[in-house]
């Protein structure tokens, strides 16, 4: 993961980010940044639903600029949302 990625996100940052088809900005919590092959990924959750026991996950990819993207490919979407799962997985099982 590049260091210039640092400088801009870190886990656990609030953003506020505008959803198509609303004007208002809503805030997200950088929950998780992992790469795969050369992309990374913010995986965000609702600022207003972190305490509730199930939530929202949102993936955006950041490629480097100030902005981040949309995950539009269902190919990419998959290999997304499996590290992801293999992430809370790892992460469950170093709870017990």
């Amino acid at each position: 993961m590049s260091e210039e990625l640092f400088d801009e996100f870190e886990v656990g940052d609030v953003i506020a980010l505008t959803e198509e088809g609303d004007d208002n900005p809503r805030d997200f919590r950088i929950m998780y940044i992992f790469d795969i092959e050369d992309r990374t990924y913010l995986v965000l959750v609702p600022v207003d639903q972190e305490d509730e026991e199930e939530y929202e996950v949102h993936f955006l990819r950041y490629d480097g600029t100030d902005m981040l993207q949309p995950i539009e490919d269902d190919a990419e979407w998959e290999q997304v949302e499996a590290t992801f799962e293999t992430l809370i997985a790892d992460l469950e099982k170093e709870e017990l």
